[in-house]
């Protein structure tokens, strides 16, 4: 089966999430001084306020070695190392931005997710990773977008102090729209719906 399993769904879903899975992101890293030639440290995940792993990080001039422990499907768990090497590449005005270098494939990216199967963190390509977004429907997709207008209006739904008057118009005008398209996104479903149980429309409504 395609899709999923909601209506409309449209997109796979039986994929594991970015959002499920430790990652290093290079640019956190960079943010938090941690990319500097002989930083020896710890990282950590947490998922809530437990624990989610760690792993030591070793930087060198030119890539970071991770030592941690993987368990392999069906074995025991074990230490193991992972060299990841630096890519640098000029910034517009000056500087250099560092990427990472995939240790499966060698794609240049940002983030790394891991361990994959063979125990190296790897890039979302290798790792076969989904975001969620991708796994929504199309009314979850209408939902997600509304809350986030809808966040950024006051409590009682106005306008927020310091936000323009066209502004807020916009807003409004956006969530009008995106319940107009859950609408036309649910009705249809729900028609089909009420003639499997022998149902009318009016008879939905009443």
């Amino acid at each position: 089966m395609r899709g999923g399993w909601r209506y409309r769904a449209g997109r796979s879903g039986w994929r594991r999430k970015c959002e499920d899975i430790p990652r290093l992101d290079v640019r956190v890293l960079h943010r938090k001084g941690r990319l500097m030639d002989g930083q020896r440290f710890v990282w950590s995940w947490h998922r809530g306020d437990e624990p989610a792993g760690s792993i030591g990080i070793a930087v060198y001039s030119h890539f970071m070695d991770l030592d941690y422990t993987w368990t392999p499907h069906g074995y025991e768990p074990r230490s193991h190392r992972c060299a990841v090497a630096f890519e640098r590449t000029p910034c517009r005005f000056g500087g250099q931005r560092v990427w990472f270098t995939c240790p499966d494939c060698g794609r240049t990216c940002a983030v790394l997710f891991g361990p994959s199967r063979r125990g190296n963190f790897a890039c979302r390509v290798c790792q076969r990773l989904a975001y969620s977004s991708e796994a929504e429907s199309a009314i979850d997709r209408c939902w997600r977008q509304q809350r986030k207008l809808e966040a950024r209006l006051s409590e009682h739904g106005g306008p927020p102090k310091g936000m323009h008057g066209k502004t807020f118009a916009r807003i409004v005008e956006r969530i009008d729209e995106i319940e107009l398209q859950k609408d036309d996104l649910f009705l249809p479903g729900l028609f089909r719906l009420a003639r499997r149980y022998g149902m009318t429309p009016d008879e939905l409504f009443k």
